[in-house]
């Protein structure tokens, strides 16, 4: 089996990564949140709406660790920033299915300001699900600060630029499966 290497460097202009947390970390994580999805919505065929790009590796193991007959779907949203920063969003791909009466679960790869949630709430609330609930991979601290509420988090973060497990730099690094984050070492 091949391993990833402590270190990366990637992206232009080039970033050097340094390995923060192994697959097998992640999984332990996602396994525990699988469960909890699991004992709230026992006995119900929730909606798993993913966002993506960055969702694309959680919301196969999330769905898997819960264990739930479900229907999956998926929504595209942009944010507007320079890369490194989410700034404003807008829809770009909407759900196929029908979410009313039914209950919801948003699938996001990472909660960091808590603008693409504030968006999607509003958004689909209008289509009257059941329930509308948000599963995260990743917390970041300034979502808590700014009292962004989410019903499942796997892993909390420090404030740190990462990639890998979905999350990207400049398109790279979404398939890597330990998650890395940003040194502050510089390269040339």
């Amino acid at each position: 089996m091949h391993e990833y290497s402590e270190h990366l460097v990637l992206g232009q202009p080039p970033r050097k990564f340094e390995r923060y947390l192994t697959s097998a970390e992640i999984q332990r994580a996602v396994k525990e949140t699988g469960l909890r999805i699991n004992e709230r919505f026992a006995g119900e065929e929730p909606v798993f709406v993913g966002v993506l790009t960055g969702c694309f590796m959680y919301m196969a193991d999330i769905v898997r660790a819960s264990y739930l007959s479900c229907t999956i779907d998926f929504i595209k949203l942009s944010s507007y920033g320079d890369g490194m920063e989410s700034g404003r969003v807008r829809l770009i791909k909407d759900i196929d299915c029908d979410i009313r009466d039914r209950h919801v679960i948003v699938v996001d790869d990472i909660v960091d300001t808590g603008n693409s949630w504030d968006f999607l709430k509003r958004f689909l609330m209008v289509r009257n699900p059941k329930s509308l609930s948000m599963a995260a991979c990743f917390r970041k601290p300034k979502s808590v600060q700014t009292g962004v509420e989410v019903d499942f988090i796997s892993i909390d973060l420090p404030d740190e630029f990462v990639i890998g497990y979905g999350l990207d730099y400049a398109g790279q690094g979404r398939h890597l499966p330990d998650l890395y984050i940003l040194s502050g070492e510089e390269t040339k």
